[in-house]
């Protein structure tokens, strides 16, 4: 999925949900080091930024470093009654550009960490220049 289109995809998929309407949705994600296969009810994303947080081992950490990749996200729409309890979980706010001004999801990562709103942990679409 081309990155400026990202919003585009999340609305996309809504219409593969097998006639469930909206409020029975929610999007799960999922971080790979490469491709994965898809089904109609999901889409994949490279190079994503996440800006204060690595993601390792199946949950995200909190880090110095300024900025890391996520390599590969796939993004699926599910039911909510369908939702595996992830554990403690932080809801991330997904960003269009580095300025943070264009919203255009949230997210939620399982996590065994605190204090990623207090370092402004977000995930943007494009990288800072």
């Amino acid at each position: 999925v081309n990155l400026c289109l990202l919003e585009e995809a999340v609305v996309s998929t809504q219409s593969t949900g097998k006639g469930y309407s909206l409020e029975e949705l929610k999007l799960q994600v999922s971080v790979h080091e490469g491709p994965v296969e898809l089904d109609n009810n999901s889409f994949g994303i490279s190079g994503l930024k996440l800006m204060g947080a690595r993601h390792e081992a199946g949950k995200l950490r909190i880090t110095e470093d300024i900025m890391s990749d996520l390599v590969y996200t796939r993004i699926s729409w599910i039911r909510h009654t369908d939702v595996k309890d992830m554990g403690k979980k932080i809801t991330l706010p997904v960003y269009l550009n580095n300025m943070r001004t264009i919203l255009v999801e949230t997210l939620d990562f399982p996590t065994d960490e605190d204090k990623f709103y207090e370092r402004g942990v977000a995930i943007l679409c494009t990288a800072l220049t």
